[in-house]
């Protein structure tokens, strides 16, 4: 029997795969630019100025005036290399955010085949919620419907896997530093993240350049950081399907 929920396993895999691919080819060039313009007898200077207009200001003849609007960036051979570091981590960071917001939606997928395709879970759902696919919530609440789904499969699986990762934490987890990348430029309140040892390990190993001290952080990545977060996403989206695929008889083998 066709399994339903693969084709949406397929398009959350294809797009990790497309960011490992581009932003590992990101590090490469901009970490060989820094080699080249850092080098002895090399020379690099770089300026940038904002430049806007005014659209209920003047014209010339129809034309735009632009202004100075006084803020300028300059970056010389001698800060190029720390430039250059805080532009990948900022763009890893960016990248993480965009493969979590992927996550997200595949378990909103995942939750939408079983609804459609399982009736006693459809009917056990609450009546006062609209389940439509574009009604479902991200966030803690996706995840309480995977798992309810799950059922117990799901907290075996969470309790006991290779990993020693506990899903319910690592979730909150990634949650948070999502949305302290998308709303926060990257700095993260630490007080965000529950105050016990597991997830103060938990967070430690899986962004080794932070840790969990002083009341915020701006979060740091390499691609190294990147690369294991994001195969840890695809594998953590991958247990959900087999999850899924095993509780309704489907193949989940890839």
């Amino acid at each position: 029997m066709t399994n339903p929920y693969r084709i949406h396993l397929n398009k959350y895999f294809e797009t990790i795969t497309d960011f490992k691919h581009t932003c590992n080819r990101l590090n490469k060039i901009l970490l060989k630019d820094v080699e080249i313009y850092t080098s002895k007898g090399a020379k690099y200077i770089s300026a940038t100025s904002l430049i806007i207009g005014d659209w209920t200001g003047p014209t010339e003849n129809g034309w735009k005036l632009n202004y100075h609007t006084g803020v300028n960036k300059t970056t010389f051979k001698e800060n190029y290399a720390k430039e250059i570091n805080k532009v990948l981590s900022r763009e890893f960071g960016l990248a993480f955010a965009q493969c979590y917001e992927a996550f997200e939606t595949l378990l909103k997928d995942l939750v939408y085949t079983k609804i459609i395709t399982d009736e006693s879970f459809k009917n056990s759902l609450s009546k006062n919620n609209d389940y439509s696919r574009n009604r479902l919530k991200g966030g803690e609440d996706i995840f309480k419907l995977i798992k309810k789904a799950g059922k117990i499969r799901f907290a075996k699986y969470s309790k006991q896997n290779n990993t020693n990762f506990k899903f319910k934490e690592i979730f909150k987890i990634f949650s948070e530093i999502r949305h302290a990348i998308t709303h926060s430029k990257g700095n993260l309140k630490t007080s965000k993240i529950p105050n016990n040892d597991y997830y103060k390990r938990l967070f430690e190993y899986l962004f080794p350049l932070n840790r969990l001290e002083n009341d915020l952080i701006n979060l740091k990545f390499n691609y190294k950081t990147l690369d294991d977060l994001l195969i840890h996403l695809a594998e953590f989206g991958y247990q959900i399907f087999k999850i899924l695929s095993k509780e309704d008889g489907y193949d989940w083998k890839i």
